[in-house]
């Protein structure tokens, strides 16, 4: 039995609900204020409500959102978090292919393989699509320090090594999604070489800047995080934030320009927008 498999089976508590499509923020606010688990909205076609789950195996974190907001908790069947693979493969422009499961026809491009998940993403979110396709059209690789925060199943930051960053450190507040993120960089290199790290961004501390820094998160979290995601970017380097709606782009765009950043360009999917800004290089 492979170590994917035997990480797989454990005991996974979902708890979900339905929400109205005008109330996306309201719940994210409400779930960051009880320091909930991660959590997943989808969007089901042709329905008029969205999907609110949350994944964990803290019994006890799913029992309190049943206390506190309704819904349900069931146990998560094995067969549910090995997703059935899809065999089409994500393609970013020419530059990068991402596959769900192991395709044995050669290659084209620079390729990744990323597993699904249940909550970790694999590329396919719009809010991950819009930077993998910027660090696709990076070209200063040689010599460029890379910082990811709130890394998931780490396919930034895997796609960073890829292209030959010489240095990547990647962050995410859920020590599953880094254990996830680990495994994936086994599967598709022969040695470890990003430093993966559990941590809250709101406390981060870096020693040095990074040359680019990613940052996919909630609204709210980038801008309660503004000073300490602003440190970690290196004096002329680059902070790529996503996973931000269009209503709360004038906030962002607000709170990092307090932080003295120049907004180079701003890029839209759907109801997403990602932010590409500059650091000033030092006086």
């Amino acid at each position: 039995m492979s170590r994917r498999s035997k990480t797989s089976v454990r005991r996974v508590w979902g708890w979900r609900r339905l929400i109205a499509m005008t109330q996306q923020e309201l719940w994210n606010e409400r779930l960051l204020a009880v320091q909930a688990p991660p959590w997943v909205m989808t969007e089901r076609p042709n329905r008029s409500r969205i999907l609110l789950e949350v994944y964990t195996e803290d019994h006890g974190a799913v029992l309190s959102l049943v206390e506190r907001f309704g819904g349900s908790v069931r146990v998560v069947r094995d067969s549910e978090w090995l997703v059935p693979e899809k065999s089409v493969p994500l393609r970013i422009g020419k530059r990068l292919e991402i596959v769900h499961s192991n395709i044995s026809r050669r290659a084209t491009m620079p390729r990744l393989q990323i597993p699904y998940g249940m909550a970790f993403g694999s590329g396919d979110h719009g809010t991950t699509g819009m930077l993998l396709r910027a660090l696709t059209q990076y070209e200063d690789w040689p010599g460029t320090s890379v910082l990811d925060l709130g890394t998931g199943s780490g396919v930034l930051a895997l796609t960073a090594r890829l292209f030959g960053a010489r240095k990547i450190e990647a962050t995410d507040f859920d020590a599953d999604a880094i254990r996830v993120a680990r495994e994936n960089e086994e599967l598709n290199f022969p040695e470890p070489m990003i430093r993966w790290q559990c941590a809250d961004v709101k406390r981060l501390k870096v020693k040095a800047g990074f040359n680019l820094v990613t940052a996919n998160l909630f609204s709210e979290i980038l801008c309660q995080a503004a000073p300490q995601i602003t440190a970690s970017v290196a004096s002329g380097g680059q902070l790529w934030l996503s996973g931000i709606l269009r209503s709360q782009k004038p906030q962002v765009v607000t709170t990092y320009r307090m932080q003295r950043l120049r907004l180079v360009r701003a890029v839209s999917r759907g109801k997403w927008v990602m932010l590409q800004w500059s650091k000033p290089l030092a006086v």
